[in-house]
């Protein structure tokens, strides 16, 4: 949980434009965000959902502006699929 809560808001920071600026819009201390990327404290929930939305937000806002025709498309094994 530790180190999916330090990639989120390394994300966060990358999307909101620094550090400075995540901690302001997440409300929270410099400090307080240190703790949680050093892995020596756990997010509290409503910051966590906070810095997940943010990243959501801004990879569903990517992938419409995605330019590619199709969506990807994962192979299937057309043997797995066969009555026993």
């Amino acid at each position: 949980m530790l180190e999916l809560q330090r990639r989120l808001l390394t994300r966060a920071a990358e999307v909101t434009g620094g550090w400075n600026a995540l901690c302001f819009r997440l409300g929270v201390s410099e400090h307080s965000v240190k703790m949680w990327i050093d892995a020596k404290a756990r997010m509290p929930d409503r910051v966590f959902f906070a810095v997940t939305d943010l990243v959501l937000k801004d990879d569903i806002a990517r992938a419409s502006q995605d330019r590619r025709l199709k969506p990807r498309a994962t192979t299937v094994d057309s043997t797995s699929n066969s009555n026993s």
